[in-house]
């Protein structure tokens, strides 16, 4: 993930947040960034205060595997024990 930043640049607070391939300048959106701005590894989408770019994440979510027994499943199906 880099970070993309508004008209203050590195000093002021980060837009948003952009994913890119093997640490390029372009996010997967197209859009080209700054050299030099703050990095965070891909498991930080969705975490962080400020928004994450939505073209990315389309971008990102369809070219990666959804493996369902990596993830907590309570979190994403209901509780059928309950009648």
């Amino acid at each position: 993930m880099h970070a993309e930043y508004g008209d203050q640049g590195r000093s002021g607070p980060v837009k948003q947040w952009h994913m890119v391939q093997d640490e390029q300048l372009v996010g997967l959106c197209g859009r080209e960034l700054a050299e030099g701005a703050a990095n965070l590894e891909p498991t930080e989408w969705g975490r962080t205060k400020e928004p994450c770019c939505r073209a990315c994440g389309v971008v990102w979510f369809q070219s990666v595997p959804f493996l369902a027994d990596e993830h907590d499943r309570s979190t994403y199906l209901p509780d059928r024990t309950e009648s």
